[in-house]
């Protein structure tokens, strides 16, 4: 039997064939920065508002309100604890592959236009919130 696969696909099939034109570190980053739960859900509740431009407590509130609604046994600072991830980590992080634009002084978020990753994100919601 001859080998002429790879992963599952043809090697020789030209809708296989990889891109030249994609940004695979862009992709790598894209991917990794929506393997985060948190991030997701910054991204879902934007997605709620109407990417209208939302400050950071609120996002921090309502995803505290739904985490601990998951949660038997929710630290007594939780809201704290989200926001400083938030700040520091998450949106910082979201605002470099372009899926949110992050005010830091002004501490608010507002969506941005991204198609293809509304996308994932909209596949993603599918998935996890249904």
């Amino acid at each position: 039997m001859s080998n002429d696969r790879t992963f599952g696909r043809q090697s020789d099939h030209p809708a296989h064939a990889p891109s030249t034109t994609v940004d695979r570190a862009r992709l790598d980053e894209a991917f990794d920065a929506l393997s985060n739960r948190r991030r997701r859900d910054v991204l879902y509740y934007l997605h709620q508002v109407n990417g209208r431009e939302i400050d950071v407590y609120d996002i921090a509130d309502t995803m505290t309100a739904w985490e601990v609604e998951c949660q038997e046994n929710v630290e007594p600072d939780h809201f704290r604890s989200l926001l400083v991830s938030l700040r520091h980590v998450h949106l910082p992080k979201l605002d470099d592959i372009g899926a949110l634009s992050y005010d830091e002084d002004r501490d608010t978020v507002e969506q941005t236009d991204s198609p293809i990753l509304h996308d994932w994100v909209d596949l993603a919601a599918v998935e996890e919130l249904t």
